[in-house]
């Protein structure tokens, strides 16, 4: 059973370059470092020592693997290409323990030639890290036969699939017959894998909170009301639906899982008992914490800082280790569940620099873009001293080169940080005022209500009607 997926590799057009062995025949201003950059990284991937073991699981198909990338670009200059995807990159992953390395290398390499082997350079990698086997394909944009573009579309991906499936079926590999459903979009697939919350398990949350307190259906639906939720139970319907706060569109609650049916949902709401279970008083543990010191002179943390460390709290990211019930998280806090991994690494950037204003803020990042310009420029310079040297000076560039690159990576990390923070600080800020707002008007609907209580549980008092 192979499943098979591929998608481009864009890069950035910022500092045009020439890239070539005679920049008089195959100059390209359109392509940049970042383009060749982005090609690097993709083919780096791809090729990974740590992940191919052995030099053997990597191919070329019409060229070199050694010298994929330069060939590659030549073809591109060759042509004249001036679009911004410089390559495309795709992946066939079989079955645990259905193929051995040789035998999945074999059947990616047969792929690739049927699938491009005509018209496009592609190389080919096969991964040995983890439980199921998996190639790697990485396409130049470009035919070198004819100069054509590869087009992703719908009518390619299902040609890729179906000869693989017909290399599949003459290997006696298993094949999904008649797949069904709609693909998960990666980004959840990965939350989900990493345990990080999304809308989907946030909301399983919820309903399993509202069915261990629910004794009937207008118990359920009162419960998940309280979290922000809304249920459709009309009888006109075959599913019943869900709906939280903020959201565009209803969820059909069966896509949640095979206990969100609405039998199985009924099975476990008549499963809870109306018995009253009485237990005795246990006595109150008192801990007593001795603190030294004085918080008199304490600095309160404000600005950019104070706002994303307290936005962390509100998430549940700070403290390290605290349980937080995502179902009764406000709806706006819901909505950044899937950003938690960024809005983490900019709240790091904020501490670990002291960036507490927008200017601070922009006058880091001008710093960080000064840096990367150099950076080019010397990277640039060792390019083509690369190319005139040989031996030991040749692999000292090298590695002088890799150390470069290294750095351009981080900084290119921070700088698309500092770009966040940006666009992201005042929409936390309006949305920490809507939530503290929504908490004061909570707070007094609750006094309001537990007053009314007071009220009406006094007997003695005189009846305000008039009545005996």
């Amino acid at each position: 059973m192979a499943v098979c997926e591929i998608w481009d590799v864009r890069g950035r057009l910022d500092h045009p370059i020439d890239y070539a062995e005679n920049p008089e025949k195959t100059a390209n201003p359109k392509y940049t470092e970042d383009d060749l950059q982005a090609m690097v990284d993709v083919m780096e991937y791809a090729t990974n020592k740590d992940k191919t073991e052995q030099r053997f699981f990597v191919t070329g198909v019409n060229c070199d693997p050694t010298t994929a990338r330069d060939e590659m670009m030549i073809t591109k200059a060759g042509w004249s290409d001036t679009s911004e995807i410089v390559c495309y990159h795709g992946f066939q992953s079989f079955k645990h323990g259905e193929v051995t390395p040789e035998q999945a290398h074999e059947v990616g390499v047969k792929l690739a030639e049927r699938m491009w082997g005509d018209r496009f350079q592609v190389i080919v990698a096969t991964h040995l890290n983890t439980d199921c086997l998996h190639n790697h394909f990485v396409v130049n944009s470009v035919s070198f036969a004819d100069g054509m573009h590869y087009h992703d579309n719908k009518a390619n991906l299902r040609l890729l699939r179906q000869r693989s499936d017909e290399l599949c079926r003459e290997y006696a590999l298993s094949v999904i017959e008649h797949p069904s459903g709609k693909k998960k979009p990666y980004a959840l697939y990965q939350a989900e894998k990493q345990g990080r919350p999304t809308r989907d398990n946030v909301a399983r949350q919820a309903v399993d909170e509202a069915i261990s307190k629910s004794f009937t259906l207008k118990d359920f639906d009162r419960q998940l009301a309280e979290m922000g939720y809304r249920i459709n139970f009309d009888p006109n319907r075959k599913y019943w639906t869900i709906i939280g706060k903020g959201w565009q569109r209803p969820k059909r609650l069966y896509k949640l899982g095979e206990e969100y049916t609405n039998d199985r949902i009924m099975e476990r709401i008549s499963e809870n008992s109306y018995a009253v279970k009485f237990q005795s008083f246990s006595e109150p543990q008192v801990k007593v914490y001795r603190v030294k010191g004085s918080l008199k002179n304490a600095r309160k943390i404000g600005g950019l800082r104070g706002l994303y460390l307290h936005y962390c709290y509100k998430l549940g990211i700070l403290p390290k280790g605290r349980k937080q019930n995502y179902a009764r998280l406000h709806y706006l806090l819901k909505d950044d569940l899937m950003k938690m991994e960024a809005i983490t690494q900019e709240t790091r950037l904020l501490c670990r620099n002291h960036i507490d204003t927008a200017e601070q803020l922009c006058s880091y990042k001008g710093s960080l873009e000064t840096e990367m310009s150099a950076l080019l420029q010397k990277r640039k310079e060792l390019y083509s001293k690369s190319r005139r040297t040989s031996g030991e000076e040749k692999e000292a560039v090298k590695a002088e080169l890799s150390d470069i690159s290294g750095r351009l990576k981080i900084i290119r990390k921070e700088v698309r940080l500092c770009e966040g923070i940006a666009a992201r600080s005042d929409t936390l800020k309006e949305k920490l005022q809507t939530i503290r707002a929504d908490e004061h008007e909570q707070q007094r609907k609750e006094l309001m209500k537990n007053e009314h209580r007071r009220r009406s549980g006094r007997t003695n008092r005189q009846n305000e009607l008039g009545g005996l």
